[in-house]
Parts: structure tokens; C-alpha cells; sequence
């Protein structure tokens, strides 16, 4: 099954794609069977596989509101984000650069069509960008928090996760 992630914040936040690294280049370029078309065919390149890894932020689709229960704050949106670690350091390095110190943001993940369910409250966790700490007792290093969130942190079925900062 498909599973959904989200992400919700006290204010608005930039829609887009982040952190993927692509090349718009024609066909002609990399297939020697489209040279005589006249209108050149436009196809997507990544010099190397990590960078099609990123994270999308989009507006929630209709449809898919039943997921407002889950979250306190205003603001959700659907998030795309594969579990490879370029796509979790994507993350928060995006969340980084958003969130206002004082505030936090909320992730929350579930399986398609679960999205009326009640979260796994045992589950619950919290990372907080300002004492560097993962849930109660990890303690992330200072220098290179953002590249060990992307090793360590994966989405679970039904968990909440509050970032502070």
C-alpha cells in the first residue's frame, strides 16, 4: 500500500520541489533514434542516482482532508519524500530553513485511506533542532545533526512527529 506523509506549520510554507537535482536535455541528445524529429522531446537527467532524491511540498489534495485530525497547526500540506537519506536530509534541511525559532512543525505519515484513523500515540516523538535532541535520549552532534537525522530517521504507519526549534 501507498503510504501518505504531511507536514504541518503555524504559517504558510513554500510549495515546490526541494533538493532534487535535475537536467532538462533533448532526446536527440541521449538516443539516436529521435534525431529526425522536429520538435526535440524534452527528457529528464540526473547526473548521479542521489540526485532524484528530495522532498515535494504541496497543497493537500482534496480528498485527503480527514488527515486535518492528526495535526494542531493550520497549515498542511502533503508531503512526498522517499525513505533513501538524501530525501530525509532534504527534509530537514528544508525544515531548517523554515522554521521560526519558537515555533514547530508536524509530520505525520499513514497508509492510504487510513487517513480518518487515530495516530499511534506511542509513537509520538519529538526532535528538537535547538538542543539537538531525537525523542528523549539521542543527542545529535552539533556539526553534522542534519546528515545523522538522514541516517537515523525513518517514517513510521500512524506516528506523529513534532520538530522544535
Amino acid at each position: 500500500m501507498t503510504v501518505h506523509h504531511y507536514i504541518g506549520s503555524p504559517y504558510e510554507l513554500p510549495t515546490g520541489s526541494f533538493g532534487i537535482k535535475e537536467k532538462l536535455v533533448p532526446l536527440s541528445e541521449v538516443a539516436s533514434f529521435d534525431r529526425n524529429q522536429r520538435k526535440a522531446k524534452l527528457i529528464t537527467l540526473y547526473e548521479k542516482e542521489e540526485n532524484a532524491y528530495g522532498i515535494s511540498i504541496n497543497h493537500l489534495t482534496e480528498g485527503y482532508s480527514d488527515i486535518k485530525h492528526a495535526f494542531t497547526l493550520p497549515y498542511i500540506y502533503e508531503l512526498s519524500c522517499d525513505a533513501h537519506s538524501k530525501s530525509i536530509r532534504e527534509l530537514f534541511t528544508y525544515i531548517e530553513e523554515q522554521l521560526i525559532e519558537g515555533c514547530h512543525i508536524e509530520l505525520y505519515s499513514c497508509l492510504d485511506g487510513d487517513e480518518a484513523e487515530e495516530k499511534i500515540s506511542s509513537l509520538d516523538t519529538c526532535i528538537n533542532l535547538k538542543t539537538l535532541y531525537l525523542g528523549k535520549h539521542y543527542k545529535l552532534d552539533k556539526k553534522k545533526y542534519i546528515y545523522e537525522l538522514g541516517e537515523m530517521f525513518t517514517f513510521e504507519d500512524k506516528q506523529f512527529v513534532v520538530v522544535v526549534k
